[in-house]
């Protein structure tokens, strides 16, 4: 017994807090994840029509036109376009659509997918054998889509795939995280020509719109209103396991749960695409860096310019155009081309007055005009037709107006010249060319700041 003694109270010291500390463990374990949850918002404030087929952000592209394969090939892109969840029905950028706590911070995922089950959403892949990859058949024959999440660069497939979502506000005060629909990623759109005959590899599930469209001699909107994608929230405590939103790798032919929740927000080319099948142009070549030689401050203070001339080729159908205009590119199913703007400068042309009623501006802008210092500010570019001298419009983007039933861009005010037609000749093609001039030059009313000018434009073919 007296040897027992001095060694009971030791043990007593070390097994206490040993004992606390296990315990305190477990209680953490069990307790902490319960805590922190994403859920949905109310469907007052967020409501179902987002991810329904006709409540779909749409992808405005507006009149899509198939050439002869001469002109087009298959694996031609005929078209980009950007859609954003705000844009989708019941709903706006501000909308709250998903509050998390803020120890969620680091583990909520945007999910996504093509509509993997449907025939003409996103379930059967083409342009395979065209040198395409990634795109999907539409309900337009010879028509497939490709759509990209912005943020991660990630081109969505059938089978589901993720990113992690670091853009959401915080509150701070009230320890949560409000996902709104501004936070989401873009979802970026291309359309291109794909070998009618291919049938693509995968099956589908479901044919909402058993027949494609035929567009005859006419035109055809996209009247299939099955959405093309889809974008969804997963978090801690809004998983598979409670039936709100599906798993990476899984096959959106067979699994969509988050549909049956309302997670989310569909997108899709429903009533904002029209199909045509006429001759028609496409660009075979063009200048692809126009040079301007430095000038100062002071030589642009006194009116001084830069120019550069650069040359841009079409290959074109015969037949094009046969029906002469009354007004150079803005007659129905006439070919015109413009020189389309960056995003950036389209932006930055608005606050200063250089874009004109029908949305054309008259001065390119460096892409990052409003938010790069070492950009140059106060001086633009200019755009004339190098033959005639007539000056010229930028296009601010190739569909103006907030769907079709306010019309497409039309005439010179917008950005579109027409190109010439050729009704006789032999080999079905013929070629042309257009000589533009660029001038560099102060801006009107605006202070000249010194710095780089680096601006991006791009060519648009399209039947009006």
């Amino acid at each position: 017994m007296p040897a027992t003694c001095p060694i009971t109270p030791p043990q007593a010291v070390r097994h206490q807090p040993l004992s606390l500390l296990l315990l305190l463990i477990a209680l953490a374990l069990v307790t902490g994840p319960a805590g922190a949850v994403c859920k949905r918002s109310s469907f007052a404030v967020y409501p179902g029509n987002p991810v329904l087929d006709s409540g779909s952000a749409q992808f405005w592209f507006g009149r899509i036109n198939l050439a002869s394969t001469d002109v087009q090939p298959p694996g031609t892109i005929l078209g980009s376009a950007v859609a954003t969840a705000g844009e989708a029905s019941g709903i706006n950028d501000e909308t709250i659509m998903w509050t998390c706590d803020l120890a969620d911070a680091g583990q909520i995922y945007e999910v996504f997918s093509t509509n993997g089950d449907d025939r003409v959403g996103g379930a059967v892949q083409v342009g395979v054998s065209d040198g395409l990859n990634g795109f999907y058949k539409t309900w337009f024959p010879g028509v497939a889509i490709r759509l990209t999440h912005v943020r991660s660069g990630k081109v969505l497939q059938r089978f589901y795939q993720s990113s992690r979502l670091d853009n959401y506000q915080i509150d701070e005060v009230a320890q949560k995280i409000y996902v709104r629909a501004k936070h989401l990623s873009p979802i970026r759109a291309e359309i291109a020509r794909v070998s009618v005959s291919e049938v693509g590899v995968g099956g589908y599930t479901s044919n909402w719109c058993p027949l494609d469209a035929q567009p005859g001699t006419g035109t055809v909107t996209y009247d299939c209103l099955q959405p093309n994608g889809y974008l969804m929230l997963r978090g801690p405590g809004y998983t598979s396991k409670q039936g709100v939103v599906d798993d990476d790798g899984e096959d959106h032919a067979y699994h969509y749960r988050f549909w049956y929740a309302y997670n989310g927000v569909a997108f899709g080319m429903r009533k904002a695409a029209r199909l045509s099948m006429l001759p028609s142009c496409a660009v075979q070549n063009l200048t692809p860096e126009v040079v301007f030689a430095p000038i100062s401050i002071s030589e642009l203070e006194m009116g001084q310019t830069r120019q550069a001339t650069f040359t841009i080729s079409f290959k074109c159908d015969i037949g094009m155009g046969s029906k002469a205009p009354s007004v150079p590119g803005t007659d129905d199913n006439l070919t015109a081309f413009g020189i389309q703007a960056s995003t950036g400068a389209y932006l930055a042309a608005m606050p200063l007055g250089y874009v004109n009623a029908d949305t054309g501006i008259s001065y390119l802008l460096s892409d990052n005009y409003a938010t790069d210092p070492s950009v140059a500010k106060g001086v633009g570019i200019s755009l004339a037709d190098a033959d005639t001298g007539l000056p010229m419009n930028f296009l601010s983007s190739p569909v103006v107006g907030q769907g079709l039933a306010s019309g497409f861009p039309g005439g010179q005010g917008a950005g579109w010249y027409r190109l010439s037609p050729q009704t006789g000749g032999s080999g079905g093609i013929y070629f042309q060319q257009r000589h533009l001039r660029a001038t560099l030059r102060k801006l009107p009313g605006q202070k000249v700041l010194a710095g780089r000018v680096l601006s991006t434009a791009y060519v648009i073919v399209k039947v009006q």
